[in-house]
């Protein structure tokens, strides 16, 4: 008989499978970037920076239903939700204030742009 651990592994298995298959894409003024379900850039086509930038944001926000979709089975396990909670208690302030700094850029993109 399978242990609460063994049935933990077999969902952080699907999940992470599930997860490698997720791309998100985003397309700006010809710029088109992809990336994968932990944000990393997987693929650029264009040559400027604040260009690939906003569309880089614009995949992040595509691919994040996917993600937690794909997440939804292991973020139900008790076991799980306490340590994302604690996970998420410490990093909370440096993830808002990384999208911070990169919705202002994307901001500041579209004024020059006007």
């Amino acid at each position: 008989m399978a242990s609460e651990y063994d049935e933990l592994g077999l969902k952080v298995q699907r999940a992470q499978h599930a997860l490698e298959k997720i791309r998100g894409t985003g397309s700006v003024d010809g710029v088109t970037v992809e990336v994968d379900a932990e944000n990393r850039l997987v693929a650029v086509s264009g040559s400027r920076g604040e260009t690939i930038m906003a569309a880089y944001l614009l995949a992040v926000r595509d691919l994040q239903p996917r993600v937690a979709e794909a997440l939804r089975e292991l973020a139900a396990d008790p076991q799980v939700t306490s340590a994302m909670v604690f996970t998420e208690a410490n990093a909370a302030h440096l993830e808002a204030e990384r999208v911070d700094r990169a919705a202002a850029e994307v901001d500041e993109y579209f004024e020059r742009s006007w």
